[in-house]
């Protein structure tokens, strides 16, 4: 029978780490089936469409189906900043949305109408737009600076004063270039989430092997066999 006397303080810290370590597997697994079904969505979207199709008789999903002109475009554009193979700034536009209904209040549309590369200098126009929501910001996400026309995430009653209309006039998704797949999904294809999986999983497993190892060569776990004769081989008196 074995006989097993932990160490209080490594059994402690060995708990936690094995959590740890499971709960980010199980993380990167969930992962690995959320991305596996953007993708899916992103590649199931359709085919082109005009933006009042796109806004009146939006589609379920994830992903619009792309979007084309004509964009009737005016007024200032304001810079946000984003990573694509390069950072740079993305421009964007105010659009008259198209109404769906006759009686339909005047709403707007912020438009993605070029791209300024930080590294090259350059700029390039959007002919292919999808819908999305715009994203939230993040923990580091850089704080808005509208006096110099620096935005680093969507602030829709700022930058609708910006633009000087109404934030309810301004429609709660966005219109950016539809350059193909987004990076968030492309650069990491779910088969890499699911090495990322194995890797916490078997962290997992070696640090339970390097603590019943270090437990045996202190003599704290042991395996004892039966005697197969019991008390027959004791010497008698």
């Amino acid at each position: 029978m074995p006989r097993f006397q932990p160490l209080p303080l490594l059994t402690v810290f060995t708990l936690a780490s094995l959590a740890l370590l499971v709960t980010l597997g199980s993380w990167q697994m969930q992962r690995m089936s959320w991305k596996a079904d953007q993708i899916a969505a992103y590649e199931a979207r359709g085919e082109a469409v005009s933006f009042r199709t796109a806004l009146c008789e939006p589609e379920d999903g994830a992903f619009s189906p792309p979007v084309t002109g004509p964009v009737p475009l005016g007024g200032p554009t304001l810079r946000l900043y984003a990573m694509r193979e390069t950072a740079g700034w993305m421009r964007l536009a105010l659009m008259p949305a198209p109404r769906c209904r006759a009686d339909d209040p005047a709403r707007y549309l912020m438009v993605e109408v070029a791209f300024e590369d930080l590294r090259t200098e350059t700029q390039s126009s959007v002919q292919v737009w999808r819908l999305e929501m715009p994203p939230e910001p993040g923990l580091f996400t850089p704080g808005n600076d509208p006096d110099t026309n620096q935005w680093y995430s969507h602030d829709r009653a700022a930058m609708a004063a910006t633009f000087g209309i109404e934030p309810d006039s301004l429609l709660p998704v966005w219109a950016r270039a539809d350059t193909g797949m987004p990076a968030s999904l492309s650069r990491t294809p779910p088969a890499k989430h699911l090495g990322y999986a194995l890797t916490w999983y078997g962290l997992a497993l070696a640090l339970i092997g390097v603590y019943l190892a270090l437990h045996v060569s202190r003599g704290r776990l042991r395996f004892n066999k039966p005697s197969r004769d019991g008390d027959k081989n004791q010497k008698a008196d």
